[in-house]
């Protein structure tokens, strides 16, 4: 991996060699016993249409430098806008959105847009005077903490709202947030609803949050980085009932969707808005009396060249259509279901810490001598015994490459946590990771002081 300090030119069977052993040193994503994080393998066809953009090297800053892009990104865009229920822009006009590097990127967008709503003199004169705060579940990304940093608002304009057990915000709390806000002198100007939050797969009560963001003149963003693609499933789209209330919507395909890392969509309801943000209208470039200039989408986001993010998204939705990602969806929140329903049936050996509902499955493995578990209840000694196993089980399967899961604090306690996100999972797999976690948390248990 290092270098020397006068690296030789190598042959084609070292670099053959060299690619191999990345290959083997690397985790199998792919894999079906792969359920650490809310991705999984890629799709084929989405590494056919990553490679093929990566090949053409080109940006997509510019219409004359891809052109079947530009309108490829137009088309896909307008496909996402019209799951989302955003109002359908006539042919030919502004894209509505653009492709983002990563959720957290979108994110920062998103605040820009709507601290230039608030202060449209911004870009010229620089931050006012007032002292702007944004609201976010405190089950919410840290991307909001992140962008409030780089966008010069600071950390504490985050306020965290409380959530509900299963992890969504709750509405009552966001509106006593408000209140209390405008009250010590803050100006609110923005609310972050969370589609999906990374731990527990909560959705937010879209439409409460826009009752309340109406009535106050707050932006809304809707972070569906995890959950948005639950829109593809006509059974799952009910989770994001309100989003097209919303001013901003961020959708990442490289989740549930398998496209390659990245894929971002930032949508965005009065796409005009993004022009008016972050225009720097550079002469070389983005020339008004050039060829087809009017389609260029550079001067419309932060970033100047941008890499080809579509096509693995355009190719693989062309491959399989509306009912295979529709299906994709199904089948996580299927086996997420088999899962609940073993762990529903396994005599105490395994307890729900969250129920959920979705995707996501939140347990933790229950030593014979504390079933059935009470945590509320739960001697202290006991209860620090039992959140240190989790990372000891993940620690064997690491060391034995048996299988991948995540564990994190979930009221209080380390929990494992299984991510469906992959669509070669079958109930097999399920039952044979229960199996792993019960044999590493019977070794384990008896080693936990």
């Amino acid at each position: 991996i290092g270098f020397a300090d006068e690296e030789p030119a190598h042959s084609e069977a070292d670099l053959l060699a060299a690619a191999e052993l990345v290959v083997r040193g690397s985790v199998r994503t792919n894999h079906p016993r792969f359920m650490n994080q809310n991705f999984a393998g890629a799709d084929p066809t989405a590494v056919v249409g990553d490679w093929l953009g990566a090949a053409l090297n080109t940006t997509g800053a510019t219409f004359e430098a891809a052109p079947v892009f530009t309108l490829m990104e137009q088309a896909v865009l307008a496909k996402l806008a019209g799951m989302a229920r955003y109002p359908l822009a006539e042919a030919g006009t502004l894209a509505p959105g653009l492709f983002c590097p990563g959720g957290s990127t979108a994110t920062l967008y998103a605040l820009q847009l709507a601290r230039h709503r608030r202060e449209p003199e911004m870009v010229r004169r620089g931050a006012g005077a007032e002292r702007l705060v944004l609201f976010v579940s405190d089950a919410g990304h840290y991307a909001a903490t992140k962008s409030a940093a780089l966008l010069g608002l600071g950390t504490d304009a985050v306020v965290k709202v409380a959530t509900d057990v299963e992890g969504a915000m709750v509405p009552t709390a966001l509106a006593e947030a408000v209140d209390r806000a405008w009250a010590q002198g803050e100006t609110p100007f923005a609310v972050i609803a969370t589609a999906g939050t990374t731990v527990t797969s909560a959705f937010d009560d879209c439409d409460a949050l826009a009752d309340i963001c109406e009535a106050h003149d707050l932006w809304l963003h809707v972070d569906g980085c995890y959950g948005g693609s639950a829109l593809f499933s006509l059974a799952q789209a009910h989770r994001l009932r309100g989003v097209e209330r919303s001013d901003s919507f961020v959708w990442n395909l490289h989740k549930m969707m398998g496209m390659t890392q990245q894929c971002t969509a930032l949508l965005v309801r009065d796409p005009a808005q993004l022009e008016a943000c972050f225009a720097a209208g550079a002469d070389y470039l983005f020339q008004p009396d050039k060829l087809y200039g009017e389609y260029d989408s550079g001067d419309r986001t932060f970033q100047c060249a941008r890499r080809i993010d579509v096509l693995k998204l355009w190719l693989s939705w062309k491959k399989h259509g509306d009912a295979g990602f529709a299906g994709r969806i199904d089948h996580a929140v299927t086996m997420a279901d088999h899962t609940r329903a073993l762990i529903g049936c396994s005599d105490g050996a395994f307890a729900p810490v969250v129920a959920g509902t979705f995707t996501n499955v939140v347990f933790v493995w229950v030593p014979p001598a504390l079933r059935p578990l009470d945590l509320a209840s739960l001697a202290s000694t006991d209860h620090e015994r039992l959140h240190r196993l989790a990372p000891r089980i993940k620690a064997r399967m690491q060391a034995e490459a048996t299988a991948m899961v995540g564990f994190q604090p979930v009221h209080g306690i380390n929990a494992v946590r299984l991510l469906f996100m992959n669509p070669a999972v079958q109930p097999g797999d399920v039952e044979a990771v229960l199996v792993l976690i019960a044999a590493y948390g019977e070794q384990e248990w008896a080693n936990v002081d």
